[in-house]
């Protein structure tokens, strides 16, 4: 059975979420470890990784997201730029 569209961005988010702690030394949590390598184990983990890429340096920042050298930071500075597109516009 193929995995639904939700499954498969819960699964990429917890892939992200998962090379941002670890570029940042950051123990990772188990179920989101899980999560970015199967599609048994669905864990929402956006708002922690929104958060958490919020509260980086500019230093941080470009390390991470801004590595032109790692796929990962390549996919997370796509994932950034389309979730602060189309987040809903607080007023």
């Amino acid at each position: 059975m193929n995995p639904t569209n939700r499954e498969v961005q819960l699964r990429k988010t917890c892939q992200l979420y998962e090379y941002v702690l670890i570029s940042l030394g950051q123990e990772v949590p188990e179920a989101v470890a899980a999560c970015a390598v199967s599609y048994d184990y669905p864990v929402e983990c956006m708002k922690e990784l929104v958060s958490l890429l919020e509260s980086l340096s500019g230093e941080e920042f470009e390390k991470v997201v801004n590595n032109p050298e790692s796929q990962s930071a390549r996919d997370l500075a796509q994932w950034w730029q389309m979730y602060q597109t189309y987040i809903p516009i607080e007023k």
